[in-house]
């Protein structure tokens, strides 16, 4: 019985649901928004889908945020994607940024490390991250 109160308990905590059909953020609605943990995770989630959605990315990889600034109402997630297991044919890491506004993302991308080191030190992230090239 104690099984199922956590099952339920954790339906609530935002996570990124990956499957060959669908790739779904739960624990993000509005309601959730409020609490300090979904706040923080949510929009790296919303990041994660898009990069995934837009195939970007490949459902086997996992992102490692190690930027999330915001400036002007505007969001900057990124960080690097590795696949969860490595191989050969992989090649480099890549790295990853996404510009939200507000729980949408207005633009993201995969990059070299080089162009997201180049991207933070940009002031208009959104133009900056459209005109990368890959």
């Amino acid at each position: 019985m104690s099984g199922l109160f956590w099952l339920l308990g954790n339906l609530s905590e935002p996570e990124l649901l990956r499957s060959k059909k669908a790739v779904v953020v739960k624990g993000c609605d509005a309601e959730s928004l409020k609490s300090e943990n979904a706040a923080r995770l949510c929009p790296q989630l919303f990041c994660q889908k898009f990069l995934l959605d837009s195939r970007e990315f490949e459902l086997r990889h996992r992102f490692e945020v190690t930027i999330d600034k915001t400036v002007d109402g505007r969001q900057l997630i990124g960080g690097l994607a590795k696949p969860f297991v490595a191989k050969p044919s992989d090649g480099p890491v890549r790295a990853f940024a996404c510009v939200l506004e507000g729980t949408q993302v207005a633009a993201g991308r995969a990059m070299t490390p080089a162009d997201l080191s180049q991207l933070i030190k940009q002031s208009d992230w959104l133009s900056s991250l459209t005109n990368i090239k890959n």
